[in-house]
């Protein structure tokens, strides 16, 4: 081989290595690129969640709050009038007045809750509204037939109540963990893994 072609052999090698060299480096240099828009992208979601959490946080807490105190005098109530229907003599005046006037109705601060949200919360808030309609309809029931069929109407009654009370337990573990939330996960994520500890925790009586 003359000097004129292994001239023109070696240049072509050189460049060659140059040209690979030079894919090799912005190869690498894309994939960093990426790896680095993608980190980014995922510290601004994870700041934004943050961020919603700490706006939810107050007007959450106050409509869980609101919640959670008049179920729990529904539940008084409820509890005395039970009470008093398994008195000897029967007082269905005493009861009735135990029980109020009028059954509740579709509450505003279950209105604020299923507002506010989550989805799973709102979902336990139905729940319990929905049992304590039960259970006061019940009550309403033994007081109109004037006693007529207590025992069946009692039974209604006492396992509404019993639901209702779960619920109202339920209501609370969720809130905790609701307003104690940072932000770290998605609200559907942290959700899904909120239902699925209320699934697989032993019932309690």
């Amino acid at each position: 081989m003359d000097a004129g072609v292994a001239a023109i052999l070696g240049a072509a090698v050189g460049a060659c290595g140059t040209a690979i060299a030079a894919g090799v480096t912005g190869f690498f240099g894309r994939s960093h690129a990426k790896l680095q828009l993608a980190a980014q992208r995922e510290q601004l979601e994870r700041q934004i969640r943050a961020d919603m959490a700490t706006q939810l946080r107050e007007p959450r807490r106050q409509a869980y709050a609101s919640f959670d105190a008049e179920l729990q005098s529904q539940l008084d109530q409820l509890a005395a009038a039970s009470g008093t229907l398994d008195s000897d003599p029967l007082r269905l005046d005493v009861a009735a007045q135990q029980l109020g006037d009028h059954e509740p109705t579709v509450s505003e601060s279950y209105r604020h809750v299923a507002m506010q949200g989550p989805e799973d919360i709102a979902y336990v808030a139905a729940r319990a509204e929905a049992a304590l309609h039960a259970a006061f309809a019940s009550g309403y029931a033994i007081v109109a037939d004037n006693g007529e069929n207590l025992s069946g109407h009692r039974t209604e009654m006492d396992a509404s109540i019993a639901t209702a009370r779960q619920a109202l337990r339920d209501f609370r573990m969720l809130a905790m963990k609701v307003l104690r939330a940072d932000g770290g996960e998605p609200e559907l994520d942290q959700a899904r893994a909120r239902v699925a500890s209320i699934l697989n925790r032993p019932h309690r009586e």
